[in-house]
């Protein structure tokens, strides 16, 4: 039987975060990956009429410093997001180009939506992100849905609709899914409404793809990632645990689990985990999101003065960027998240793309009709992610169960963008909750060392 420090579950990058700073540190780690790649929920796929597309997370804010530390330590050339030109938004009835941050919408509903993202803001303030369910009224605002809260707070449908498309889309889940406190630790990790919803979280974009500072970690780790490597079980002790399946045993002083809730539920633990942590995991579903991609043979949008930029309150693809990479094709990404995600997923894929392509052509005229290429993925299809971007928390979870979700259980630690304090949902929440894993291991270590 093989014998480690640290057994880490996982090779996205909560897991390959701790599993290099751990490395780094002098311990013995080896990181087990079920899939046949790493980078988790980020996924690079070349195109072939060149350059590639970011299949899963792609951009880069200005905040997230730990990401782009390791761009700069690894060489993984950024740049900046296009957005030079202006940006459309569409309803059932109206086109309209503008410029910044502000929608060209009726004064009265652009007041409404201003005093909903101020009353968001302030709400979310006052939330301690490592403890929420110990905030003022935390039961009623974890009882209450964000759609609840929205028809409450919004009484203009058109304000109503547009908080609903993008909440949805930072969220990835319709609006009655989620609870109120849940959304406000997602407004508070990314450090308030404007910071999460607006350009200020697509600042860069990676040359070669997002998944590059991933694949650096892993090939700089004493112990190359196993890759088709899927834990069975985890057996654990007052002194030792034992990581199991086909790929056979380690036995490890201690483990770090580095997938989303919902696929950290189905390892089998031994002894079972405590029923708070049991229930925790079967109430985070995963969040589904379907992203494509129409390449054409330049971004002839940019002929008419255009962004690429685009909010559809109307189309199939809601929002639209342009992700161009410098000298590369002309890429427009599309992001559909929660229910109509999951309603073109069952379309055959010639429908679902039509829809989507239809969306583009009313957005930036007949050009868009015909893509020399075309890249989608959805999420929840991917057997070891199951959607994206992430987990969420329906009403009452965080509540009752919430502070199971970074506690440690014996000698197994949790990590995963879900678990983050800052930036959860983004790649940099991703890194920053397996640092921190990695550091509550390096922490217990040393108290063992001095009851020694």
């Amino acid at each position: 039987m093989r014998r480690v420090d640290v057994v880490v579950v996982g090779a996205g990058y909560a897991g390959l975060a701790a599993a290099r700073r751990l490395s780094r540190a002098g311990l013995d780690v080896v990181v087990l990956e079920a899939g046949d790649r790493v980078g988790g929920r980020t996924q690079t796929e070349r195109l072939a009429s060149g350059g590639v597309v970011d299949l899963g997370g792609q951009w880069m804010a200005a905040a997230h410093t730990r990401f782009a530390s390791l761009a700069e330590e690894y060489g993984a050339a950024t740049f900046d997001a296009p957005s030079t030109g202006a940006n459309l938004f569409l309803t059932h009835r109206a086109r309209r180009a503008f410029t910044g941050d502000s929608l060209p919408v009726a004064p009265h509903v652009a007041a409404a939506l201003g005093f909903a993202l101020w009353r968001l803001d302030r709400q979310a303030a006052s939330i301690d992100v490592e403890r929420p369910w110990a905030a003022k009224d935390a039961d009623r605002l974890d009882a209450t849905t964000v759609d609840t809260w929205l028809r409450r707070n919004v009484p203009l449908k058109q304000a109503r609709r547009i908080l609903e498309l993008l909440l949805g889309d930072e969220l990835s889940v319709e609006a009655g899914s989620v609870s109120l406190l849940a959304l406000l630790v997602a407004t508070r990790t990314a450090g308030g409404v404007k910071a999460g919803l607006t350009a200020e979280a697509v600042a860069r974009l990676f040359v070669d793809g997002a998944t590059g500072p991933a694949e650096a970690i892993a090939a700089e780790l004493n112990d190359p990632v196993q890759l088709q490597a899927r834990v069975a079980t985890i057996r654990h002790a007052r002194d030792h645990l034992q990581v199991s399946g086909q790929f056979g045993t380690i036995e490890a002083h201690r483990a770090i689990v580095a997938v989303p809730p919902p696929l950290a539920a189905r390892i089998d633990y031994d002894p079972p985990l405590s029923a708070a942590r049991d229930q925790l995991t079967q109430r985070m579903p995963m969040g589904s999101v379907l992203k494509t991609f129409a390449v054409y043979d330049r971004p002839f949008w940019r002929d008419d003065g255009l962004s690429g930029q685009a909010i559809n309150t109307a189309g199939a693809a809601p929002v639209t960027a342009d992700v161009t990479r410098p000298g590369g094709p002309g890429v427009l990404c599309s992001l559909i998240p929660g229910r109509a995600a999951q309603r073109l997923a069952d379309l055959p894929s010639n429908e679902r793309r039509a829809a989507i392509l239809a969306s583009h052509v009313r957005a930036f005229g007949n050009r868009a009709a015909k893509p020399i290429d075309w890249r989608e993925k959805f999420w929840a299809d991917d057997e070891f992610c199951r959607g994206g971007y992430a987990a969420y928390f329906p009403p009452g979870v965080l509540t009752s169960v919430g502070d199971q979700l970074r506690r440690p259980i014996g000698r197994i630690h949790w990590a995963g963008t879900e678990t983050a304090t800052e930036w959860a949902g983004f790649v940099e929440g991703a890194i920053r909750s397996g640092e921190r894993a990695a550091d509550e291991i390096r922490a217990a270590a040393g108290d063992a060392a001095r009851v020694t």
